[in-house]
């Protein structure tokens, strides 16, 4: 069996896999506001879920902010901030007596996808989230793929080919005209109130794309043109099998429907084979991810760090 745990800025979910990803049960918790309290409503799903099941399990945790797998230790965590620096994988494995994985909630997202997810007979798959913030992480046969810096934030470089609609750019991360300014949930919101002088809830969204609504189509034809640079990018630079996307953005028709035609405009291959696709799993593909962080049959005693 094998438990994964989605750490969030209001709660703390997990989830208890079998063999070929069936779910077992799930529960979560509120997150608590101090790190010893976080700990603790970890350890307490964990045992509560064994309890459920009879079984023991591996424990992989995914979260957002800046994560160092191979140290344990989230480096910044915008939405927890009683993370940041601790060294949540040694604490936790301690606590539990077992080893800990730990990746990026994107990494997780990506991994899931990949495992038995919308990407699970490509190679290399790429998971790309447009939720309240814009993240992505590469999968590589069915493995996380994790650099010297342990660093993949594909949101925080700047939006490529920028033209006229496109500046003046806004500030992302800090810095000026990176993608997740542009593209992020939050970015959206932001594009469709200038359009429209009011806010504009998703539900709003989608009837108004189904009437035929012109302010908020033409945003959304600005949105996919931008993301289809963003991808065509990513394309050039790791040449996946698939894109897959995922967050409360990638659930919006349009801009799926639109994509494949706005791509060829910006790839140096005229129809490129890489495959978009929307997440199999939906919001549940960054927790089961964290599950996956341990690949099936895999001795527990081998490391307390991410693949």
């Amino acid at each position: 069996m094998r438990i994964g745990l989605d750490l969030g800025g209001t709660k703390i979910s997990a989830l208890a896999l079998a063999a070929g990803g069936v779910e077992l049960a799930r529960q979560r918790l509120p997150t608590p506001a101090d790190y010893t309290g976080i700990i603790a409503a970890c350890v307490t799903l964990v045992r509560g879920l064994e309890q459920k099941t009879g079984q023991q399990g591996s424990v992989g945790v995914g979260a957002p902010g800046v994560v160092d797998s191979q140290a344990g230790i989230i480096r910044f965590c915008p939405n927890i901030a009683a993370l940041a620096g601790k060294p949540l994988v040694a604490d936790l494995a301690a606590a539990l007596a077992r080893p800990v994985r730990l990746a990026n909630d994107a990494g997780c997202f990506a991994l899931s996808e990949a495992g038995d997810g919308a990407g699970r007979d490509a190679r290399l798959v790429y998971g790309v989230i447009l939720g309240t913030g814009v993240g992505g992480a590469l999968v590589v046969h069915k493995t996380l793929h994790q650099g010297a810096n342990a660093v993949q934030e594909w949101g925080h470089v700047p939006l490529p080919w920028p033209d006229a609609t496109d500046i003046p750019t806004r500030r992302g991360c800090g810095r000026l005209g990176d993608i997740e300014s542009y593209l992020s949930g939050t970015a959206l919101h932001r594009q469709l109130q200038e359009k429209l002088s009011k806010p504009c809830p998703i539900s709003a969204l989608q009837q108004g794309i189904a009437a035929g609504n012109p302010l908020m189509l033409a945003v959304l034809e600005t949105y996919t043109r931008r993301l289809a640079k963003a991808l065509a990018m990513l394309i050039t630079l790791l040449d996946p099998d698939m894109v897959v996307l995922g967050g409360g953005v990638s659930n919006l028709s349009f801009i799926t429907q639109t994509l494949p035609r706005r791509l060829p405009h910006y790839t140096l291959t005229p129809q490129p084979k890489t495959q978009i696709a929307q997440a199999r799993h939906g919001d549940d593909s960054g927790l089961r991810g964290a599950a996956w962080l341990w690949a099936e049959g895999e001795d527990r005693g081998q490391s307390t760090v991410d693949r």
